[in-house]
C-alpha cells in the first residue's frame, strides 16, 4: 500500500519548535510499564520486543492482571495510565496514578469497554480503594518482576540510541536529528509526519516536542496533551543481540570492570545524575554513587556537582574504551 493511501500522523513545527526539540533522559517509568505490557501481546513486531518477550513473558504473574487490563488488544491504553509527574521515581507515578479522579478513569475507559466488563473494571470505574490499590500493587509488581531484571540491558538501550542522536544534532543540527529519526518517518519543510492507522494533526505551536527512544515499540506513537510539550516515543537503535550463553566471553569490558560497572559506562553514553543512573540500572543510589565514585577515579567519569547535585559522564579516555566515536 503506498503512502498515499495510508493514515498519516502529522506533527506541524514553527521555527521556534525545531529548537526545543528534546529527549527524556530516562523513560518514564509508567509509561516503561505500559509500553513493555504492551509488547508482550502478539501484534509486536520489533525484532529487539520478540527478544525480550521470549525471556519476559515467563515472569508474568496474575496479580499483574490490573494492568493488562487497560492494554487494549490494539495495543492502546488511558491516558491516565501515564499521568505527568513532577517527581521521578516509580513509587511517585504509582501515587499520581492512584489520585486519578474517577470520572476522568469513566471518561477515558468506558467509551471502549463492552457491554459485559470484567468484575475488576466495574470495580475501577467505580473508583474503589481496592481496585485503585491492586492496579498499584500490578504496576510494581511488573516493573520489579518483568522490567526489572532487564533495567540494565534497557538502559544501556536508551542511553546508546540518545548518544547517537546527541551525535547527530552536534554534527549537523536538529533538522537532520528530524529527518534520521527512523527509516518510516518524514521530515520536509516543518512537517513530521508517519504512517499510522488514524489520522491526527498535531500543531507543536511552541510548544515544543520531547522525544524518547523505546525497544517495546516498533512504529512511532505520539502523546498529545493540552499545555505541554508532546511526546514522540520511536524505535530505539537495535543493539547486536548477544547470545546470554555467550554473554560472559564475549563482553571484555565486563571482564575487566565487572557487569554493573561496565552497564554504568555504557548508559553513561548519555550523561546522567546519580538518581538517574540509579534508575537506569535498577540498582540503588548509594550503590551507583560508589560504582560513579570509583569509575572516576580509575579516569572513566567525570562528575559535576550544581545545587546538590551530581552530573556524570564519560571522559575521552571512556569513550575510546567503549569503542566509540568522539
Amino acid at each position: 500500500m503506498s503512502r498515499e493511501n495510508q493514515a498519516v500522523i502529522r506533527i506541524h513545527f514553527t521555527a521556534a519548535d525545531v529548537g526545543r526539540v528534546t529527549f527524556l533522559p530516562e523513560p518514564e517509568p509508567l509509561r516503561q510499564a505500559a509500553l513493555a505490557a504492551r509488547a508482550l501481546g502478539a501484534g509486536q513486531t520489533s525484532a529487539t520486543a520478540r527478544r525480550w518477550r521470549r525471556v519476559a513473558a515467563s515472569r508474568v504473574r496474575p496479580a499483574m492482571g490490573p494492568l493488562f487490563k487497560l492494554i487494549s488488544p490494539t495495543g492502546q491504553f488511558p491516558g491516565f495510565l501515564t499521568p505527568q509527574v513532577d517527581r521521578a521515581g516509580l513509587e511517585s507515578a504509582i501515587e499520581c496514578l492512584l489520585e486519578t479522579p474517577a470520572d476522568l478513569m469513566r471518561a477515558e475507559l468506558a467509551p471502549h469497554l463492552p457491554a459485559e466488563i470484567h468484575p475488576y473494571m466495574r470495580a475501577l470505574l467505580r473508583g474503589r480503594a481496592d481496585a485503585r490499590r491492586a492496579l498499584g500493587g500490578a504496576v510494581r509488581e511488573f516493573h520489579r518482576l518483568v522490567v526489572g531484571p532487564s533495567a540494565i540491558d534497557l538502559g544501556r538501550a536508551h542511553a546508546a540510541d540518545l548518544a547517537i542522536r546527541s551525535r547527530t544534532v552536534l554534527t549537523a543540527g536538529s533538522e537532520a536529528l528530524l529527518a534520521t529519526l527512523h527509516p518510516k518517518v518524514a521530515w520536509q519543510d516543518g512537517l513530521l509526519s508517519f504512517t499510522m492507522p488514524f489520522e491526527y494533526d498535531v500543531k507543536l505551536a511552541g510548544r515544543g516536542l520531547r522525544l524518547c527512544p523505546s525497544p517495546f515499540v516498533s512504529e512511532c506513537l505520539i502523546f498529545d496533551e493540552p499545555a505541554v510539550a508532546p511526546l514522540l516515543v520511536y524505535p530505539t537503535v537495535a543493539l547486536p543481540a548477544v547470545d546470554p550463553d555467550e554473554q560472559d566471553s564475549a563482553d571484555a569490558l565486563a571482564e575487566l570492570l565487572g557487569r554493573t560497572r561496565a552497564a554504568v559506562l555504557r548508559t553513561l553514553a548519555a550523561p546522567a545524575g546519580t538518581g538517574q543512573l540509579a534508575r537506569r540500572l535498577n540498582i540503588s543510589i548509594a550503590s551507583a554513587s560508589e560504582h560513579a565514585r570509583v569509575l572516576r577515579t580509575a579516569g572513566l567519569l567525570t562528575t559535576d556537582r550544581s545545587r546538590g547535585t551530581a552530573h556524570h559522564s564519560l571522559t575521552p579516555i571512556a569513550v575510546q574504551l567503549l569503542g566509540m566515536d568522539c
